[in-house]
């Protein structure tokens, strides 16, 4: 029979920190190589245009919600906060550079970083504000109103330009790309 060795105070920060280190890759290693592995089989428009309809779904739900309902408006902007950081980071550092040196749209991927800007400065506003106040709808209104012209130029002009100059192992990187980046925000 083999004895137990007793643990040494070496031996257990050794494998504290073999612990933390298996951890953090489990953490924050995995999660973007397996959503690149899974998104590559995906088409991103689709599933960038699901956002889109996911988002206009929540700001309707935030303009219906009323003034004695904060903790469900700050739920409600805390989903969406999450949801648009990771659909952007994956825009802004996807689709958009795509946009400019693929197809060539220098100004229109440039209005789409700008439009990204005016929706943070709208969602900070919307933090910041008391969430029983009288201009909550509104604002929450002309954010839904910017989200939707975003989309509907996406949708509509500027997917259909990538879907035109991307060939298949472009759409396939692509998609790898965006669902990489989106799996980096947790």
């Amino acid at each position: 029979m083999i004895e137990p060795r007793e643990a040494t105070p070496s031996g257990n920060v050794l494998a504290f920190l073999a612990g933390a280190l298996a951890g953090a890759f489990a953490v924050r290693v995995l999660p973007p190589v397996i959503a690149q592995l899974a998104g590559a089989m995906r088409d991103p428009f689709d599933d960038l245009t699901a956002d889109h309809r996911h988002f206009v779904r929540l700001l309707r739900s935030m303009e219906e919600s009323g003034p004695d309902e904060p903790v469900r408006r700050t739920a409600l902007l805390l989903r969406l906060k999450r949801g648009l950081a990771a659909h952007a980071m994956a825009e802004e550092d996807v689709v958009y550079p795509l946009l400019h040196d693929e197809a060539e749209v220098e100004e229109e991927a440039k209005q789409l970083y700008d439009d990204h800007g005016d929706i943070k400065i709208h969602m900070y506003a919307l933090e910041r504000m008391r969430k029983d106040d009288p201009a909550w709808r509104g604002r929450v209104r002309r954010l839904r109103m910017i989200i939707e012209d975003h989309a509907r130029q996406e949708e509509t002009v500027e997917f259909p330009r990538l879907r035109r100059v991307l060939r298949d192992g472009g759409m396939t990187r692509m998609a790898a790309d965006v669902q990489r980046e989106k799996s980096l925000i947790l």
